[in-house]
């Protein structure tokens, strides 16, 4: 179906922007003006008036205003919402208040109600009291207020498109009509200023990292004196952070205690971090413990200078990089940083330095475009026009359209969006039809009710995303389906579910890749739709454990893979593909028989000499000579495929070119026939 949508004082420094009011509507030009349909009362149905401005003194002289009337009876919830909505959206991204001019006969009060947020947050209503009686008064409503009705948050970083507004909400009709006019909606941003979270030079505004994923855990960094009080900061202490040589991609450090100042964006912005490091890498801040219920936020950044002080700014607009792809709002209380995410320890400890961690509060919001090349050519049946329907439009049928100016069947189109997560379809004739999804795909995210199933789309840049067939993530022709079937081999299945995991494509256990055994058969399922040449490490996981405590143990098993955890491998796949084997054993099918022919770990396949890589490349040399060509796999530490590519076998040895490597950690797999063996490459 279509899918409907402290004790510490905190050290706050002066204002840094100042931006002026953007008008909603003024009701003076049909570009700004536009009528509300009444509901909740005999009007139901029926729109407002915009007439001649009744008393034009005081603050508001203007040509035109709204008029509203409240029947004597009518509903405590009565009121009236844009229809269409207005030209201009009501921007709480980059703003932070809300202002309406209102003339009333008597002290009661407006609510105002944002609605069809593009950005994907909830609705916000709130409610403020009028103090002036027949005289032109502005009332403003603050975005940070949380809404007076359920789920209760706030509207900053949101950007809405309906305006709805109530008189005197909570009170039914008087028995006596009664007349409102109201003017000038405008939205005012809040004044940037900066917040200090952590600087470290007392115990006020200081305190510890602990390590994890390296031989450190446990321990805690130091508080140290600044090693280069020169340039952009020249302050006495900071924060020395060891990177052993060898540690996990994941290796980090998290704030504990936690800082006495939570970093909050209660009015949008960034956090800030001052680095000191000394070659060209990245930092990944991570913030956890939102005192709202948000869902963890982290975010990377390269460093552009070695040897100085340089700051980090991470915007929290920007969608996170980790499930469910959300920006982030509201306070944190968890801090935790990583040096050179996604690349595992050189061989050598690295020092590196952090200080001055502060939050920015934001000015006007990054807007952002993105175009899209949808190919129909594959689609049968007949249509008409083609849209881009999603949570930025409010998921219209006629907003947003594509075209085939080329008569190609590539349409083509674009919307302009701020940064933000996304979720939206193609669809077909004003939903006549749509895109359908089975929600394991890359490029999908499953709703939380788990009805529906999108298009994820994260904006942090404009883009121009590569040309996709309807209804898959990928060029038509280019998708195969990776049918998994796993039998349980005596095991008793977990009463949550046995899950498809691992190998830095497929999620933790508990993810997205739940298996099913619809039939009851003792067979457990998933269809995964990939890209041709697809190739990752994957394991069973007998229940949701995200520290991998429930999967399949295949040590010693041909079958796993001894340098990567003990995963099972699948080499690339060129067609549909199905993988039968039983749980724990490198069975080759769902009966759980041990297999006669299965892939079979070999160290003799392959040996690297140069190693780490030195001068620009290394040389694979290969054993027997075997009748089959050999598929070479070169992985980053994070399971994604960097290159891939065949192998005459009559050739001995291959020299792999390096020099265009980013430094790190990466693994080389050579397949021959049933045999593999993958090795560490330290570039």
């Amino acid at each position: 179906m279509k899918h409907l949508l402290s004790s510490f004082i905190l050290l706050v420094f002066a204002v840094v922007h100042s931006f002026a009011q953007t008008t909603v509507l003024d009701f003076e030009s049909p570009a700004t003006s536009t009528v509300f349909q009444y509901f909740g009362s005999s009007l139901d149905g029926t729109t407002n008036e915009v007439i001649a401005n009744p008393n034009p003194t005081g603050i508001n002289t203007s040509s035109k205003v709204g008029k509203y009337i409240k029947p004597a009876v009518a509903e405590v919830w009565a009121g009236c919402f844009s229809n269409p909505n207005p030209t201009a959206v009501v921007d709480m991204a980059g703003n932070g208040k809300v202002s309406i001019k209102v003339h009333m006969d008597h002290i009661g009060s407006v609510t105002l109600k944002l609605e069809g947020a593009i950005n994907g947050g909830d609705n916000w209503v709130t409610t403020v009291a009028n103090t002036k009686v027949n005289e032109w008064e502005e009332l403003t409503f603050d975005a940070s207020i949380p809404s007076i009705e359920a789920p209760f948050t706030t509207a900053v970083g949101h950007i809405y498109a309906r305006v709805t507004l109530f008189f005197d909400f909570g009170t039914a009709g008087t028995g006596t009509e009664k007349t409102y006019y109201f003017d000038d909606i405008t939205t005012q941003p809040n004044s940037s200023v900066t917040t200090s979270i952590l600087d470290f030079e007392t115990p006020a505004t200081g305190t510890d990292f602990q390590y994890f994923g390296s031989a450190q855990d446990g321990t805690l960094t130091q508080i140290i004196n600044n090693p280069n009080p020169t340039g952009a900061n020249t302050s006495a202490k900071v924060v020395q952070y060891v990177k052993p040589g060898v540690s996990e991609v994941w290796a980090g450090a998290f704030s504990n205690p936690n800082p006495t100042a939570p970093v909050d964006f209660g009015s949008g912005g960034q956090v800030c971090v001052q680095v000191h490091m000394d070659h060209i890498g990245n930092l990944a801040l991570k913030l956890e413990g939102s005192l709202s219920g948000k869902p963890n936020w982290i975010q990377k950044l390269s460093n552009t200078k070695t040897g100085e002080w340089e700051e980090l700014c991470f915007d929290s607009s920007l969608p996170s990089l980790e499930p469910p792809f959300e920006a982030a709002s509201g306070a944190y209380t968890r801090i935790v940083l990583f040096y050179d995410f996604g690349n595992s320890g050189t061989g050598t400890d690295v020092t590196s330095y952090f200080d001055n961690i502060v939050v920015k509060s934001s000015g006007a919001p990054q807007i952002r475009t993105v175009d899209f090349k949808v190919d129909m050519n594959n689609y049968a049946p007949n249509f008409d026009k083609v849209y881009v329907s999603g949570s930025f439009n409010n998921w219209s049928g006629d907003a947003n359209p594509l075209s085939d100016a080329n008569f190609d069947g590539i349409w083509e189109g674009s919307i302009v969006v701020p940064n933000g997560s996304y979720e939206y379809k193609i669809t077909l004739d004003n939903w006549a039809a749509q895109e359908m999804f089975i929600g394991t795909e890359e490029c999908t995210k499953r709703d939380p009710s788990g009805q529906f199933v999108n298009r994820l789309l994260l904006v942090s840049a404009d883009a121009a995303l590569p040309t996709f067939c309807f209804n898959s993530c990928y060029a038509c022709g280019e998708e195969v389906k990776l049918t998994f079937k796993l039998g349980m081999n005596g095991n008793v299945p977990n009463p949550e579910g046995v899950w498809l995991a691992g190998g830095g494509n497929f999620d933790v256990p508990g993810g997205n890749y739940k298996m099913q055994d619809n039939n009851a058969d003792g067979v457990y399922e998933v269809v995964v739709p990939r890209k041709k040449g697809f190739s990752s490490h994957y394991t069973f996981a007998n229940g949701p454990c995200p520290d991998y405590s429930c999967k399949e143990n295949l040590a010693g098993l041909p079958c796993g893979d001894a340098n990567n955890y003990n995963d099972r491998f699948l080499p690339a796949v060129q067609s549909n593909t199905t993988i039968a084997t039983c749980f724990g054993t490198c069975s080759n099918n769902t009966d759980c028989v041990t297999a006669t022919f299965a892939p079979v770990e070999d160290s003799q396949v392959f040996s690297l000499l140069g190693n780490p890589t030195q001068l620009g490349s290394t040389v694979l040399a290969f054993g027997n000579t075997m009748v089959e060509d050999r598929m070479i796999t070169l992985t980053n530490t994070v399971g994604q495929i960097v290159k891939q590519w065949t192998v005459s076998n009559a050739v001995v040895s291959y020299t792999l070119e390096t020099s265009g490597l980013k430094d790190g950690l990466y693994f080389v797999t050579v397949q021959e026939g049933n045999r593999f063996f993958t090795r560490k490459l330290v570039k």
